[in-house]
């Protein structure tokens, strides 16, 4: 048996050659690396900018899902004020040896407060009307059945030209018969910039409906949590037609009350529900969409109440 002979190169070295065998050749990659440089220099800053977008886009995105800070509120010398008259069944709106006041001694005393100087635009609010606002504000986040669950009262509403007015024209207005208390209203600053409030848990000796949820039981009387609120925000901004999340921590609620402190250290502002706790405003791009917004982020741990904005609940 034969074997073809075997044949050796012609320089008895290999012809590719990385770095091994004849010293005086230059081994291709080194060649081959030398003719692209640019190539590979321009390959090496796209990958680097790459990463760098994807870090900075990760960056913006985390930054554009944070909520924005409240809007700034000028101070205003007026204020809102409201006389709640005589009422049935609930003892905080019931007068002693008093009936219910009628719809004649509701315009009646409106007709009082227009003759006083200290106020302008008096309206009189019928209990029919208090009935017909509250149903409006609790369909406006679906739940119009808790209308049913309240008793309602004529009331006056009027705007006091000078705050430090206040404690001199509540105490007059509480002589008038049929007058049970004279309230403030904070300025509603949110109206035209958010369609839905939602407020969450606060350490409270009452908590709101929802606080005390089986769910978060281990946490009843406490505050909504840093995970509970971060949980609340994604799901805001997952819903379709969300354009804008504002928070309102309790200190700016602390400098809006001040501003309309009484002079009467006996008297305080009873504000709403989410005006007292760290509450999420939200803008929609269809406030149509309200009540499935509402819908979907009151039943989450942390979540207090949602409330509509614009309307008198």
């Amino acid at each position: 048996m034969s074997f073809r002979d075997r044949q050796e190169p012609a320089s008895g070295y290999e012809e590719l050659s990385f770095g091994g065998g004849d010293p005086d050749r230059e081994p291709r990659l080194q060649v081959w690396l030398r003719a692209h440089v640019r190539l590979l220099t321009a390959c090496a800053v796209v990958l680097a900018l790459l990463g760098a977008a994807g870090i900075g886009g990760r960056y913006l995105y985390e930054r554009s899902r944070e909520p924005l800070p409240p809007p700034d509120v000028p101070a205003s010398a007026r204020m809102r004020i409201v006389v709640h008259l005589c009422g049935q069944y609930v003892e905080a709106w019931s007068c002693i040896g008093r009936d219910e006041a009628t719809d004649a001694d509701g315009r009646a005393i409106a007709a009082r407060m227009r003759a006083m100087p200290e106020l302008t635009d008096v309206t009189f609010v019928s209990k029919e009307e208090d009935g017909r606002r509250a149903l409006a504000y609790y369909t406006a986040i679906g739940e119009p059945e808790r209308a049913d669950e309240l008793f309602f009262h004529a009331s006056v509403e009027a705007t006091l030209r000078r705050g430090g007015d206040f404690a001199a024209v509540s105490a007059r207005l509480r002589e008038i018969p049929g007058v049970v208390t004279v309230l403030r209203e904070l300025p509603d600053v949110w109206a035209g910039k958010a369609d839905l409030a939602v407020a969450l848990c606060a350490e409270e000796e009452r908590q709101p409906r929802g606080c005390g949820r089986e769910d978060r039981r281990a946490l009843a009387g406490a505050p909504a949590s840093e995970a509970e609120k971060k949980a609340v925000l994604d799901r805001l901004w997952d819903l379709p037609g969300v354009e804008r999340v504002y928070l309102r921590d309790r200190e700016d609620l602390t400098w809006l009350k001040r501003q309309y402190e009484p002079q009467d250290p006996a008297e305080h502002v009873t504000p709403r529900t989410e005006r007292t706790r760290q509450t999420f405003y939200v803008k929609l791009s269809d406030p149509a969409g309200l009540a499935a917004v509402a819908g979907a982020v009151k039943h989450l741990p942390g979540v207090g109440g949602v409330f509509p904005i614009g309307l008198s609940g």
